[in-house]
């Protein structure tokens, strides 16, 4: 322990013996049998640290021992390895994080040693031992260097301050800390938003963003193209809810404030001339919309909002046109007098499965539809002539060339009916058999062929 230190710690000793009533300066100088000046400077020192306070009584100076934590031992609790140096680059202190930070032994004394003797990692980087010394020549230098480790690719954040010491002599204040996580962290983010500015202008859905009053704060190229819009420019000139046709709904999700799916239709025709938004495109489009509110990490709302669309007209109107054209089929299929029935064809033809009859064909058949769906043909009906109408169906299958069938029974008996079919292959793969009741005809003339098509008389018995 050098003489300084001897010094304070009698001072602070004789404090805590006499704590909390505290002492004068010419009180402490007499029991400590030192000098009034020494002690005065001992004290205004002690007092900067941290480690003494001071009250004034009348025109005397009344020193205690500091209640606070002293500056010492704060300084041994930073996170962030620190070394101070005097003028000659010697090591006048270090604190714990310094000893972990580069590895130093607990029991190896570095107090007064060089700092550059001691062939510590980090400080055999030229540039930094050049900053070093730099300060202590008064030169420029650099208040903070980054520092990658090789060996552990850690990255270092060092930081330089000169000081001056309790003698008034000058030095040297190095920090660092390790900022690897930090650094990781702003690449990792730094690439999670190239990403989403890459995926924000590339998705070929629209995408905008808007504040609560409907002001557009951003939209992606595939926004401007859908709305036949050229700049971003064009689509500010407007608000969000001028896109809708109906405002309510927009302001209905706002109020909301959750993710929500919806369909929006936009008059381009009113948008060019009611907004003067400049659109290529003309007539109502419709939209699939997913609404979102742009919340913080916490959870917490911006006040801003985002939709991601896409165009479904061309999607709707064929929707519509194909449910027109399923009723008029159903209609139809339900309605004529004729029987039909599909087949799906199962083990290369050998089998097939029905897939839908209508009215007639139960009519003809004496069944029900939901006694015939998803069963087999040839095992509901054994006696079906085999193997020509199973040959004639595989033959259907695999050329897609359609076919009459002369008359024949599902099942064997006088009242069964004769029935005549037309088959053919649909686009689906599924085969299609149009059936019409003939026992009348049959029955006239077992041996007469059938020379052509038959009319319908819709009485057919059941």
């Amino acid at each position: 322990m050098n003489e300084y230190q001897d010094k304070f710690s009698k001072i602070t000793d004789l404090l805590k013996e006499r704590s909390p009533q505290g002492l004068s300066i010419s009180a402490i100088a007499r029991e400590l049998g030192m000098n009034r000046a020494s002690v005065s400077k001992y004290l205004d020192i002690l007092q900067s640290s941290g480690d003494v306070s001071m009250r004034r009584f009348g025109r005397s100076k009344i020193y205690t021992l500091a209640q606070r934590v002293p500056l010492s031992e704060l300084f041994d609790r930073l996170s962030n390895a620190i070394v101070v140096l005097d003028a000659d680059l010697r090591i006048l202190m270090v604190n714990t994080s310094f000893i972990k930070t580069l590895g130093i032994h607990r029991e190896r004394n570095i107090v007064g040693a060089s700092l550059f003797d001691l062939n510590l990692r980090i400080f055999s980087d030229p540039s930094i031992r050049r900053n070093i010394e730099r300060i202590q020549q008064s030169g420029t230098y650099l208040t903070e260097m980054q520092h990658i480790e090789d060996s552990t690719n850690h990255i270092y954040l060092l930081e330089f301050a000169p000081t001056v010491s309790h003698a008034g002599k000058p030095g040297i204040m190095v920090s660092l800390r390790d900022i690897t996580a930090w650094k990781n962290a702003e690449t990792a983010l730094k690439n999670s938003e190239k990403k989403i500015r890459t995926i924000f202008g590339t998705v070929p859905s629209g995408i905008i963003l808007f504040a609560a009053d409907g002001t557009i704060l951003n939209a992606n190229r595939a926004s401007l193209e859908i709305f036949g819009l050229k700049s971003f420019q064009e689509l500010m000139s407007g608000n969000i809810f001028d896109i809708s046709c109906y405002k309510g709904k927009i302001l209905e999700l706002i109020r909301e404030g959750k993710v929500a799916e919806t369909e929006i239709a936009c008059d381009f025709d009113r948008l060019r001339q009611e907004q003067q938004i400049p659109s290529t495109r003309s007539g109502v489009a419709y939209f699939d919309v997913v609404f979102t509110p742009i919340t913080l990490d916490s959870g917490s709302a911006l006040d801003e909002y985002a939709i991601l669309f896409r165009d479904v007209t061309t999607e709707r109107v064929a929707r519509k046109e194909l449910a027109f054209k399923e009723t008029r089929y159903r209609s139809f299929f339900e309605n004529t007098c004729n029987g039909v029935l599909i087949y799906e064809p199962i083990d290369e033809g050998r089998e097939y499965i029905f897939k839908d009859i209508n009215r007639a064909t139960e009519k003809i058949l004496r069944m029900r539809k939901k006694d015939l769906i998803g069963r087999k043909l040839f095992e509901v009906f054994p006696d079906l002539p085999n193997p020509d109408v199973r040959d004639a169906l595989i033959r259907v299958l695999r050329t897609e060339k359609p076919e009459f069938l002369p008359p024949l029974q599902y099942r064997k008996g006088k009242d069964s009916p004769w029935i005549w079919h037309y088959i053919f292959k649909l686009p689906s793969g599924e085969i299609a058999s149009f059936m019409i009741d003939v026992s009348d005809a049959v029955r006239e003339d077992a041996e007469t062929p059938l020379r052509g098509p038959l009319r319908c008389t819709g009485n057919t018995p059941w």
